[in-house]
């Protein structure tokens, strides 16, 4: 969580002087004095830089040793009372979190004191926001969508040649939560002692798997958040056995995994140009669908019409895929269901759930309307809408860049290789490149959005997101 306040502070002393910069850079240069003119200009931009990092990194090496401190004490007590309870998952996810801390806080210490080589990944980010602006501006007067009166809004709306550079959009953030004494209309008992009892395996949903106390793979594991009289794997079978007997609510994930999912995809975000607002919502699931999405088809393969479906239904009634599109490719198109569906670009959704049908070795999956290049020379999208739905995984400090990553996707970006990316898949891709040592080491210490794929997300946005949208700058971002 401090990492976001951090970010705060540094995005705070370079936008105070960005705009002042742009205009120096935009200046003609002055040949009697060998450009000088611009010479301040560069001196500007390395102050401020240094000043941005020294700033930002002081102040998330005091977060990391807090952070530290609180994870022995709460990984302790796991430790603690899992071996007290046999609990051998708890005792690993005590070490793992109090391991995670403990590498911030030794990572932030080598990239700024032993090595300051963190000090190279701060500039590397400058000047890949300084090229994207560039390159966002001639996107936009090179493209024939836009009269020169759109032009000029779109850039103003943006901070193009002002300050603040980035498309400003309100992100909604759904997590799921089911509720102990849901019974459906018609029905007699409750909805989760139901799904438990359910005959045919491929649409029973396990109370004790969803409750996170059993697990198909060790890795696969969740941590959902228990709110009411259950503690343990007895209680639940004392709930199946008498419904009355427990009152209780299960969330997705835990508060605080969610507010370290959501500030990642605002401070990623802002690299690609993407400045988030988020809503959260918690939503009551009674679908079995929603509580255990089947995101696959009857082949096994990746199904991103399965993730519109989710996503059309109530509590979230979003617009579903339209048709002339991938998921529907016979149909003819409705241009005003199109459109509908192109205006949900500008308010894009996530939905934390619980689990995956028969398939929890995905943590993710997600739908992209428009086709888009990827980097490869592949393509990804043309779904005919736009979502994402992603579940809570462990360890958390590794799982925790999943929600940015399918964002990822719904801007049109495709998997590629390393850890050190934040759009790597292993499944499909190597999580092995040139770059994942020094970064991890060095640079930085966590997965990046690389210069190319931000140009990417704006080739995306610019040929596709309605223009009304790109000339707002009403959303307010915190």
């Amino acid at each position: 969580m401090t990492q976001k306040y951090c970010h705060q502070i540094g995005e705070w002393v370079e936008d105070n002087v960005s705009q002042q910069v742009q205009q120096c850079v935009k200046k003609k240069c002055k040949w009697w004095c060998a450009c000088c003119n611009k010479w301040f200009c560069f001196l500007v931009w390395v102050v401020v830089t240094v000043l941005k990092w020294v700033v930002t990194t002081v102040c998330e090496i005091l977060g990391d040793a807090y952070d530290l401190v609180v994870a022995v004490i709460t990984g302790g007590w796991d430790i603690i009372a899992g071996i007290f309870t046999w609990d051998w998952s708890r005792v690993f996810d005590g070490f793992m979190e109090i391991l995670g801390a403990f590498g911030g806080l030794v990572g932030d210490l080598i990239r700024t004191v032993v090595f300051p080589c963190g000090l190279y990944g701060a500039f590397r980010g400058s000047v890949n926001k300084w090229r994207l602006i560039g390159y966002v501006e001639d996107l936009i007067d090179k493209s024939r969508r836009f009269t020169e009166a759109d032009r000029a809004d779109i850039k103003a709306a943006l901070g193009i040649g002002g300050s603040g550079f980035g498309l400003r959009l309100t992100l909604t953030s759904y997590r799921g939560f089911v509720r102990s004494d849901y019974i459906a209309p018609g029905e007699t008992v409750p909805a989760l002692v139901q799904w438990n009892n359910d005959p045919d395996p491929n649409r029973r949903v396990d109370l004790k798997k969803l409750a996170g106390f059993k697990w198909d793979k060790f890795l696969q594991r969740s941590s959902p958040d228990i709110r009411g009289d259950v503690s343990s794997e007895s209680d639940i079978d004392e709930y199946l056995g008498n419904p009355s007997s427990k009152s209780f609510s299960i969330y997705a994930m835990s508060d605080s995994a969610l507010l370290d999912r959501i500030h990642n995809i605002q401070i990623k975000g802002d690299t690609i140009g993407l400045k988030l607002a988020v809503d959260l919502q918690d939503v009551h699931l009674t679908e079995r669908t929603q509580v255990q999405a089947n995101i696959t088809d009857p082949d096994g393969q990746h199904n991103s019409c399965a993730v519109l479906d989710v996503l059309a239904r109530s509590p979230f009634n979003r617009e579903p895929s339209v048709s002339g599109f991938g998921c529907h490719p016979a149909d003819p198109q409705d241009p005003a269901a199109v459109e509908r569906a192109r205006n949900l670009l500008c308010k894009p959704v996530i939905f934390g759930t619980f689990r995956f049908v028969a398939n929890d070795s995905y943590t993710g999956y997600s739908a992209c309307m428009f086709t888009n290049a990827c980097l490869d020379g592949g393509s990804i999208g043309n779904d005919g809408g736009t979502g994402a739905l992603y579940r809570h995984g462990l360890p958390n400090w590794v799982r925790t860049w999943v929600p940015i990553h399918e964002l990822g996707h719904t801007f049109g970006l495709c998997h590629v290789d390393g850890l050190d990316r934040i759009m790597v898949n292993p499944k499909d891709h190597s999580w092995w490149s040139g770059w994942l040592i020094p970064e991890y080491l060095c640079f930085s210490g966590e997965p990046q959005f690389s210069h190319d794929e931000a140009r990417k997300v704006w080739d995306y946005i610019i040929a596709n997101f309605p223009i009304d949208c790109l000339a707002n700058r009403d959303v307010v971002v915190t």
